[in-house]
C-alpha cells in the first residue's frame, strides 16, 4: 500500500484526509499506469465528482466492480477506504500481488471516492459538524426563509454537540446506568422527563425550534428514487435532483458491465443481510429481498464477514432514496454495504473490593440507548476525549433556566482512530480481491458438430456459468436494466443457418454449475473454411468463446 505522504487535517478528525490532501492523493493515483482519475459531473459549489478507474486494458470491455465511498458524508471512513483501496491496486504490497493481478485480469476496478463532494468538504470546516447535505439553499422549515437557522458554537470549543434544558415538559432523563447518556422517559415505567434536547445553537428565527434549518441541502443518500420520501427535509425536491446524485446514477446506467456495487455506508447489509422476503415475488413493486437472491446475499456476507473478523456490529441504519438499495431495485446488481467499524463492545469494569468485603455488583444495563453507553464505555478505556462534558451555560433563549452544553463529538461514533484506517481497508482489499472466485465464470463445454446427411450439419454445445453467483441478481432480471447473455454462432462463409439463430438471448444461468443447451442446423453449401465459432457473453459477466472445426 502506498503512504499517505500528504498533510492531514487535525482535531476531531485528527489522521482523516481533507480537501485539499485528497486531491494530491488523487493526483498521484493519476500518475499511474493502471490508474485514470476523471470527473462524473460538478457539483453546485463547482467540486468534482472524481472518479478512479483502475485496469488492465480496455476497462469498458470487461466486467466490473463499482466501489463508493461516503455515501453518508459524516460517515468519512468510507472515503477514506475507498481511495486506500485504489491506491492499493495499482501499489499492492507483495502479499496483495498475486490476488490483484488476479482480479484485475477479469474486473475494472471503478472507485467514486467521495460522492458527495460538497458535503464532505463541509465537514472539515469549523466549527466541526456532522453535516450530510449539500450546499443547496433550502427551506426545511417552509417558513419562506432559507438556512437561517443553523447551529452555533455556544461554549466555544470548536464542536457542535446538544444542548440539554431543565423542563417541567422535558421528555428525556438520565440514562440509569450513565448519566452522562439522557434518553426518553419511560411513562410506563413511571419516569417522569425532567430535559428538552436540542442542537446547540440559538433559534434565529424565533419559530420555537432550534437549528432545523441550516446551511444546505440535500443529502446524497436519501436522493435516489428507491423509496423515495417528497417533502422531507435532506430529500431534495424531487429524485436525483442534485448534479453528485445524477452523475452518479448515470455513470452507472452507462456501464453495464458493473456486475456488483461495494458501498461505504451505515445502511450496512453485510452484517445484517437482507431478509428475503417471500411476497416480494408477487409485488408489483418490489420492495423486499427477492427469495432467488437471498442465497448468493448470504454467501457474500459470510465471506465478508470472515475476510472483516469484527463481530457485535450495532443494527443497520435504514434510508428511504438510499443509493444501496437503488443500486439492488432499481440498478439490478448485487448491491453490497459495510459499515466498515463500530465502537468494540466493551463491558463496564467492576469495581473494586474494599477491605470490608465483596466489591458491590454494577447495576444491570439498561437496554436504551446501548449503542452510546457502549461507546462511551470504549471511549473510557482506551483514553479517547470523546465526550464534552455537561458545562452549564446562559442561553438567551431559555431565561430562568438551567441549560448545559455537551454530548458526543462529532464524528466519533462513526468513524474509526485514524491508526485503524490501514487494516481496516487491508480486510476490505481482502475481501475485494476474493470476489473473483465466487462471481459468475461462462464457460463452453460439449460442443460438438455432426453430419446428418445431405450437406447438413447438427452444431450442440452446452452454455455453462462455473462460478457461485448466477449470472444475474432476479432482481436484475426483473428489472431488465443488466444487458442479458447472448449467445452467437458465427458459421464458415458459404453456410446457410436452417434453424436456430446466429444471435440469440438465453436466460440467466443459475449458481454452480447452472447450464443452457443450444443446438442449430445449417447446410454447409461452399464453404471455404471449416470453423464453426460460439460466443456466449454479457457485459456485466465475461465471455467465453469455443472453436469447432468440420469434418
Amino acid at each position: 500500500m502506498l503512504c499517505a505522504t500528504n498533510a492531514v487535517h487535525a482535531g476531531p478528525l485528527d489522521g482523516y484526509t481533507d480537501e485539499a490532501a485528497w486531491k494530491a492523493q488523487l493526483a498521484e493515483i493519476d500518475a499511474s499506469e493502471l490508474a485514470t482519475v476523471t470527473s462524473l459531473g460538478v457539483t453546485a459549489a463547482g467540486r468534482d465528482v472524481s472518479l478512479i478507474t483502475v485496469a488492465q486494458v480496455e476497462p469498458d470491455k470487461k466486467p466490473a466492480i463499482l466501489i463508493v465511498g461516503n455515501v453518508v458524508a459524516p460517515h468519512l471512513v468510507g472515503s477514506e477506504l475507498a481511495t486506500r483501496i485504489a491506491r492499493s491496486l495499482i501499489a499492492p504490497s507483495a502479499e496483495q500481488q498475486s490476488a490483484t493481478t488476479a482480479l484485475l485480469e477479469r474486473y475494472t476496478a471503478y472507485i467514486i471516492p467521495r460522492p458527495s463532494p460538497d458535503a464532505t468538504a463541509s465537514c472539515f470546516a469549523t466549527p466541526y459538524v456532522e453535516r450530510s447535505v449539500n450546499t443547496r439553499p433550502t427551506d426545511d422549515d417552509r417558513d419562506g426563509d432559507t438556512d437561517e437557522d443553523g447551529p452555533e458554537d455556544l461554549n466555544g470549543d470548536g464542536l457542535i454537540t446538544l444542548l440539554r434544558v431543565e423542563d417541567v415538559e422535558g421528555d428525556q432523563i438520565a440514562h440509569p446506568n450513565d448519566a452522562r447518556l439522557l434518553i426518553p422517559a419511560d411513562r410506563t415505567k413511571h419516569e417522569r422527563g425532567v430535559y428538552r434536547v436540542f442542537t446547540e445553537g440559538y433559534d434565529n428565527d424565533h419559530d420555537e425550534a432550534w437549528n432545523e434549518d441550516g446551511p444546505g441541502g440535500v443529502e446524497f443518500h436519501r436522493n435516489f428514487p428507491f423509496n423515495y420520501r417528497f417533502f422531507q427535509p435532506g430529500v431534495g425536491p424531487q429524485p436525483v435532483s442534485e448534479p453528485e446524485t445524477r452523475a452518479v446514477a448515470d455513470f452507472c446506467f452507462a456501464h453495464p458491465n458493473i456486475a456488483l456495487v461495494l458501498t461505504f455506508s451505515p445502511d450496512d447489509n453485510l452484517f445484517y443481510p437482507w431478509e428475503a422476503d417471500s411476497g416480494a415475488t408477487q409485488a408489483r413493486i418490489k420492495t423486499g429481498l427477492l427469495p432467488d437472491d437471498a442465497p448468493s446475499t448470504k454467501l457474500l456476507a459470510e465471506r465478508f464477514q470472515k475476510a472483516h473478523g469484527g463481530a457485535d456490529a450495532p443494527e443497520s441504519a435504514t434510508y428511504d432514496g438510499s443509493y444501496v438499495r437503488w443500486a439492488y431495485f432499481h440498478f439490478g446488481r448485487w448491491s453490497l454495504a459495510s459499515r466498515v467499524w463500530w465502537p468494540p463492545k466493551t463491558e463496564v469494569t467492576p469495581p473494586s473490593a474494599t477491605g470490608e468485603g465483596e466489591a458491590p455488583k454494577p447495576p444491570a444495563d439498561d437496554p436504551r440507548a446501548a449503542d452510546q453507553l457502549n461507546a462511551l464505555r470504549w471511549l473510557d478505556k482506551q483514553g479517547i476525549a470523546g465526550f464534552v462534558p455537561w458545562t452549564v451555560i446562559e442561553h438567551p433563549d431559555f431565561p430562568g433556566q438551567k441549560v448545559e452544553v455537551g454530548g458526543f463529538h462529532p464524528f466519533i461514533t462513526q468513524n474509526p482512530p485514524a491508526a485503524e484506517l490501514d487494516p481496516l481497508a487491508q480486510k476490505h482489499f481482502a475481501f475485494l480481491t476474493s470476489l473473483p472466485e465466487v462471481m459468475p465464470r461462462l464457460a463452453i463445454h460439449n460442443q460438438r458438430v455432426e453430419s446428418v446427411g445431405a450437406g447438413v450439419f447438427r452444431v450442440t454445445t452446452l452454455i455453462v456459468n462455473e462460478g457461485q453467483l448466477p449470472t444475474l441478481p432476479e432482481m436484475g432480471r426483473i428489472a431488465e436494466y443488466p444487458y442479458p447473455l447472448q449467445v452467437t454462432l458465427t458459421l464458415p462463409e458459404g453456410c446457410t443457418l436452417i434453424t436456430g439463430n446466429l444471435r440469440q438471448q438465453i436466460a440467466p444461468l443459475a449458481a454452480s454449475g447452472g447450464t443452457r443447451e443450444l443446438e442449430w442446423l445449417f447446410l454447409r453449401g461452399d464453404a471455404n473454411s471449416n470453423t464453426v465459432r460460439i460466443h456466449a457473453a454479457a457485459p456485466a459477466v465475461g465471455e467465453a468463446t469455443a472453436e469447432i472445426e468440420l469434418k
